[in-house]
């Protein structure tokens, strides 16, 4: 098998950082949604044992469920605009916590890690400015959504690690 094209690469990784996004920050604007943030993010495994890594605003948090905590008891309302974002292919062929029979090259881009960059707007609170932020983010495959078994649903990219800023 070989290396996904290059057009591949630009479509794999535009609509897997529309899709995330699209999902991401709906769950963050939305208070019962959040329960669920931890579905974004990478899980330990015996294969891949590494949390994700989560900064806010130079506060780093040990694992998702602490940033999961912070909106669910701290935000009361937030409301997120993605103003616009950019994407890059890091790595084509990501293997980090696979199983061992899905090693090896993907012709259709399932296998890259991404790049994703945001920028945009966020008010928190009802009576809260709209300030600028910024927000980076490494995604990986979510091995768990690839096979013919998987369950459907899944997040085909989970949150390996992230960076948001709010600009001043």
């Amino acid at each position: 098998m070989s290396n996904p094209s290059e057009d591949v690469e630009v479509k794999v990784a535009s609509e897997g950082a529309q899709n995330f996004i699209d999902s991401y920050y709906a769950a963050l604007n939305s208070t019962g949604a959040r329960t669920g943030l931890t579905k974004f993010y990478i899980k330990p495994t015996p294969t891949a044992p590494a949390e994700a890594d989560i900064s806010m605003n130079g506060n780093v948090f040990a694992n998702p469920s602490e940033l999961q905590d912070l909106f669910e008891k701290q935000v009361t309302k937030a409301q997120y605009d993605v103003h616009s974002f950019d994407c890059q292919v890091i790595n084509r062929n990501y293997n980090v916590g696979a199983d061992e029979s899905m090693l090896g090259p993907d012709k259709d881009g399932k296998k890259m890690s991404l790049l994703v960059l945001v920028s945009g707007a966020v008010k928190y609170g009802e009576d809260g400015d709209e300030r600028g932020f910024t927000e980076s983010f490494i995604l990986v495959p979510n091995w768990d959504a690839l096979g013919p078994k998987a369950p459907k649903g899944l997040k085909k990219f989970l949150v390996a690690s992230q960076n948001f800023r709010i600009l001043v």
